[in-house]
């Protein structure tokens, strides 16, 4: 791990373990040895009705608020975390969020198609806070409702644009963009473990937690991203949870939380459905941040689009 003198006490990020963001902003902070303290429990009530279930959100030992996944890996680089996010122009950080969203945007939708509507919630019930809480793993029931509606709502509009909601082919051909990106490259950002590589990392994670598991040979088809994947998991020596071990080991077994956290899911989740009128009051509140709030998933992309179609 890199040693700092940064005087940086432990931070809390609000997110889960299957978001490729929180995930990558998790691992860079466990690469510099940062402490943190993983919850679902949104940062703080009046948070939510500002910002909505938008992930990941980090708060600092001062009380500081920071959110977007590449504003944190900027923060951290101010703070002498070298992430080589300075080497890089806003031209190629945003370029390189816009592509990860744009395969995110397809990949995803592969969690909640017909013959994995229960999966996904199942899934969400084997995550676990750092260190575990009974008031995250009760939200995290609720999220699971919240972004298994948004994925099913990504599938149908998808269905009625007339596109395939989940195309195998677009998603190989967006890894064959990354494994042709990292061929004669070490590292994405600079010397060593950087912003971008932590963000692709994120979605490596997200693509091999277990609901995808139709992309793990489209992953082992692509040498250089493989070779660089091995790279990230030596120099992520102790994180956990390492999902993408499953690449390296295929007997590597699926991490659970304990039976007792997935029962306490499961009692939240059925008095969440049991409460639907309150339930559906927090989604409406959190969809109308949504969709003010910058950071959230596909902001960026659609950003670089607008952008790029001006004359």
């Amino acid at each position: 791990m890199t040693q700092n003198v940064s005087p940086w006490r432990k931070v809390t990020l609000y997110g889960v373990n299957h978001s490729p963001w929180v995930q990558g902003v998790r691992m860079a902070l466990a690469h510099h040895g940062i402490p943190t303290r993983l919850t679902s429990y949104p940062i703080s009530v009046s948070w939510f009705f500002r910002r909505g279930f938008v992930f990941p959100s980090l708060r600092c030992a001062d009380g500081t608020i920071h959110t977007d996944s590449f504003e944190i890996y900027r923060l951290l680089e101010s703070e002498g975390y070298a992430l080589g996010f300075d080497t890089l122009s806003a031209d190629e950080r945003v370029a390189f969020q816009a592509e990860l969203e744009a395969l995110f945007g397809v990949y995803a939708l592969g969690r909640c198609v017909r013959g994995k509507r229960w999966r996904f919630i199942r899934g969400w019930s084997t995550m676990q806070e750092s260190p575990p809480s009974a008031s995250g793993i009760v939200w995290r029931a609720l999220l699971s409702l919240y972004f298994w509606m948004l994925i099913r709502l990504g599938i149908r509009i998808a269905e009625k644009k007339g596109r395939t909601p989940y195309d195998l082919e677009t998603i190989e051909r967006g890894l064959e963009a990354l494994n042709e990106r990292l061929t004669g490259t070490t590292w994405l950002s600079g010397e060593g473990p950087g912003c971008l590589d932590f963000a692709l990392m994120g979605h490596i994670q997200c693509m091999t937690s277990g609901l995808t598991d139709e992309l793990l040979p489209l992953l082992d088809k692509q040498d250089a991203l493989m070779r660089w994947i091995e790279r990230m998991m030596r120099a992520l020596e102790g994180y956990s949870p390492r999902y993408a071990d499953r690449l390296l080991n295929t007997s590597e077994a699926l991490w659970e939380a304990p039976r007792i956290e997935r029962a306490l899911f499961w009692m939240s989740w059925t008095l969440w459905l049991i409460a639907w009128p309150l339930s559906l009051s927090l989604f409406g509140i959190s969809l109308a941040k949504r969709s003010t709030n910058p950071a959230h998933s596909g902001a960026v992309l659609r950003r670089y689009r607008r952008g790029r179609t001006k004359p």
